[in-house]
């Protein structure tokens, strides 16, 4: 409290700090509860659609790896996560969604090389087996079977794409959540009234 005796009147400093170390919002700004319900669909849908793929075929297919498997398990935890950070944002939460982002696009990116793997596999096969059947009859059965599992993996493939794309983006927003900022005070002044 300062007095000044010239003027009459009594003056108050107040300080507020602003800011604060760690801007969360910015996190809050990439929507990821959004992007969390996203994810969790595209990991249930990995999932399922992997337990589909897991066939017995001479054709290679990325369920014998279990690729759709632990990636959607990924995309779903991720999803869950973000839904959790925008509903209580916290540093912790906040850091874990950032790591396991990070964690998730090395492995959709490893599930793309899977994918695409699994891809040129089927159309190989596929081929070879029409080479070998002459008949139209034994091409078209060949061209059926093979063409539902090369589209799941395209599928699979595109998924994998767009996961890694809206987990990049996030990763993005968590890492300037986590940036330490200045803090700024600010100070006010107001004149109180003198007690004269």
């Amino acid at each position: 409290m300062v007095e000044d005796r010239a003027a009459g009147s009594v003056s108050e400093a107040i300080s507020t700090v602003t800011g604060g170390s760690k801007p969360l919002h910015r996190f809050l700004r990439g929507q990821p509860k959004s992007i969390g319900v996203v994810l969790v669909m595209m990991g249930v849908g990995l999932f399922i659609f992997g337990i589909a793929t897991n066939v017995e075929t001479d054709a290679p297919t990325s369920a014998e790896q279990f690729t759709p498997f632990w990636l959607g398990i990924l995309f779903f935890i991720c999803g869950l996560l973000y839904i959790l950070s925008e509903r209580s944002p916290s540093k912790k939460l906040i850091t874990a969604s950032l790591a396991l982002s990070i964690i998730s696009v090395i492995g959709s990116l490893s599930a793309m090389i899977d994918f695409s793997r699994a891809i040129v596999g089927i159309y190989h096969v596929q081929w070879d087996h029409m080479y070998e059947n002459h008949t139209q009859e034994e091409e078209i059965y060949t061209r059926q079977h093979y063409m539902p599992i090369r589209n799941i993996e395209l599928v699979f493939c595109c998924h994998s794409l767009i996961g890694g794309i809206l987990l990049i983006i996030m990763t993005f927003f968590a890492r300037a959540a986590l940036q330490s900022s200045r803090t700024q005070a600010v100070v006010v002044m107001r004149n109180l009234p003198s007690a004269e």
